[in-house]
């Protein structure tokens, strides 16, 4: 009896000192468990923002589309955070007790900024074929295909000066052309450039496509024209 009240005791201790470890780990690598609140799985470390380029303190330009965090919530749900799009890092920020973290990318959710009228999705692509998951703009709401936008940041490095010849210039972030996908099945797929790839896509509906396009005069390259033609399709069987 005496030895299996240490030995239960013992266990007792070890699963303390299991449990105090990992919280432990997980506040020394700056991720909160924030599982209730938000359905899904934690926060991922504290961002340094002065991690994109150590070299140089003349770094011009912004990772972001929009700098400043603005109230923005999840998967439509009631409660409000401040949160901004880093285009660079492909990372969703959000700021807690003012401090930011990055959101996770597990599960498949959406981020609404109802001031911006805009909404993003974490999707998985294929990029360079490699597996990825990236947060999209979504342009047409829609269960079944939806058409969307990736906004990317490039890092341009600095330039040296040379002598007689040219001026220094500094590293710099900047915009690069917005992407557009197609999404179905919580899959983004970039959509082909030309006309006759985009309408393989909609493989045995091409030809009902083609003539939609073609009887309301729309262009396979605006994205507006691109709605309507998606929101089209969606309605075929």
């Amino acid at each position: 009896m005496k030895t299996a009240i240490k030995i239960s005791i013992t266990l007792v201790i070890l699963f303390i000192n299991v449990l105090s470890y990992s919280q432990w780990s997980d506040a020394a690598a700056g991720r909160i468990n924030m599982t209730d609140e938000f359905e899904i799985y934690g926060l991922i470390g504290i961002i340094d923002l002065n991690s994109i380029d150590s070299t140089s303190r003349e770094l011009v330009g912004s990772s972001y589309v929009n700098q400043n965090f603005i109230p923005g919530n999840i998967s439509n749900k009631e409660m409000v955070y401040l949160m901004r799009y880093n285009a660079y890092k492909d990372e969703m920020e959000i700021e807690l007790e003012g401090k930011p973290y990055y959101l996770p990318k597990t599960g498949y959710y959406s981020i609404n900024f109802d001031i911006l009228n805009k909404e993003y999705q974490l999707l998985d692509y294929i990029e360079n074929k490699e597996s990825k998951k990236g947060f999209f703009v979504v342009l047409n709401k829609n269960n079944k295909t939806q058409l969307l936008i990736k906004e990317k940041v490039k890092l341009y490095k600095e330039v040296p000066a040379k002598l007689g010849f040219t001026r220094y210039e500094p590293p710099k972030l900047g915009r690069l052309k917005d992407e557009i996908y197609i999404a179905k099945n919580n899959e983004a797929i970039e959509l082909p450039k030309k006309k006759k790839d985009i309408l393989n896509f909609f493989s045995h509906k091409s030809k009902e496509i083609e003539l939609f396009a073609k009887k309301n005069k729309l262009s396979f390259k605006k994205s507006e024209d691109l709605i309507k033609i998606i929101n089209y399709y969606n309605t075929l069987n």
